[in-house]
């Protein structure tokens, strides 16, 4: 463990999870980007997928190996080394995530916990309404609620101001 871990309260590494090709790296800076963290992980074996800025502070990622062995190495690695991992100078924690994979969700339209973003310009929030979002993208609200438009209808939809 290193002395910045031990001086933290937070040891470098967690084993509670047997080993997994998905590592979940804690501690990252605020400006760590995929490429950064992929750059960490390289030497160890290929990197198919990453996730960047999760957890309540956004400074934790996710990074998936082609590998089991691959993500064994690295962990190993570092475990066994002197000088922890780092990013930006900032060391990092390592340990196995409870996932076997990085998976994103890639349905539209009916599925539950989709979010359409719709911004507004040139009004006041309190004269944004249901009404006016119906005005701006008509499709957007339909009898049961569930169907959400296409991007391109709401592009083109004409200005209601």
């Amino acid at each position: 463990m290193s002395a910045a871990a031990m001086a933290a309260g937070q040891p470098q590494f967690r084993y509670s999870q047997p080993p997994s090709k998905v590592l979940h790296v804690r501690n990252l800076p605020w400006e760590a980007t995929e490429e950064e963290l992929a750059e960490l992980c390289n030497p160890f074996g290929r990197v198919v997928n990453t996730k960047t800025n999760v957890g309540a502070n956004r400074n934790q990622a996710f990074v998936e190996f082609a590998d089991l062995n691959q993500a064994i190495a690295m962990v190993s690695y570092y475990a066994s080394s002197s000088e922890p991992a780092q990013v930006r100078g900032k060391a990092v924690y390592l340990q196995y995530s409870t996932r076997q994979e990085i998976t994103t969700s890639t349905k539209t339209g009916d599925s539950t916990g989709n979010v359409l973003l719709v911004t507004i310009e040139g009004v006041e929030a309190g004269d944004v309404t249901i009404d006016v979002l119906h005005l701006a993208c008509p499709p957007l609200i339909q009898a049961n609620g569930s169907d959400l438009p296409s991007h391109e209808r709401c592009e083109s939809a004409q200005d209601p101001f």
